[in-house]
């Protein structure tokens, strides 16, 4: 009986073993999100981007200020836009260029030596006009339904002389409804 009973406890035991192993995590998912009262989403896929500039050669940005590499387009997607949805502007916000106040400064947060100088990303709409840092964009008009706000960013020199390195920036926007 004796021997039943221990028997029993160790299959008892065993398969509770068992189904800790069938019930242990292999990962964690974290959800987040906020509940706005807003005339329209912002898709999830753009509200954390990444927008590749591309390797640049030194030589396209050299020989003075303001000279411009290739543009690299991007959408922003406003979903379910209601009725109320008429207009929206976009204003970029983000660590400024030293030399060229209203543009993204390339190397925040970098070690010394790893970030590119005298260049910056230079923020602007669909056809390429400027949107300062901390100024609004010219307004888009919402229709009911989806909106792709459509914009690009494009490296620009900064200086004379431009040296080579990691050329990253970080932005946040805020859409202002109208």
């Amino acid at each position: 009986m004796k021997k039943l009973l221990i028997t029993k406890l160790s299959a008892t035991a065993v398969i509770a073993l068992l189904s800790q192993t069938a019930f242990a995590a292999d990962g964690t998912i974290n959800f987040f999100g906020e509940i706005v009262d807003a005339p329209c989403s912002i898709s999830p896929n753009s509200q954390v981007m990444t927008v590749p500039l591309g390797k640049v050669s030194r030589t396209t940005l050299d020989g003075g200020a303001g000279k411009k590499a290739t543009p690299a387009r991007f959408n922003i997607e406003l979903l379910n836009c209601g009725a109320s949805a008429k207009g929206a502007t976009l204003t970029f916000n983000g660590t400024t260029d030293t030399t060229v106040t209203d543009n993204l400064r390339v190397g925040v947060g970098e070690t010394a030596g790893g970030a590119a100088t005298g260049v910056a990303i230079e923020l602007g709409d669909s056809a390429g006009t400027k949107i300062p840092v901390g100024s609004e964009s010219t307004q888009y008009t919402l229709v009911q339904g989806d909106n792709p706000l459509k914009f690009q960013a494009v490296y620009v020199s900064t200086a004379e002389k431009v040296t080579v390195g990691t050329g990253n920036a970080t932005a946040q926007f805020t859409v202002n409804y109208k």
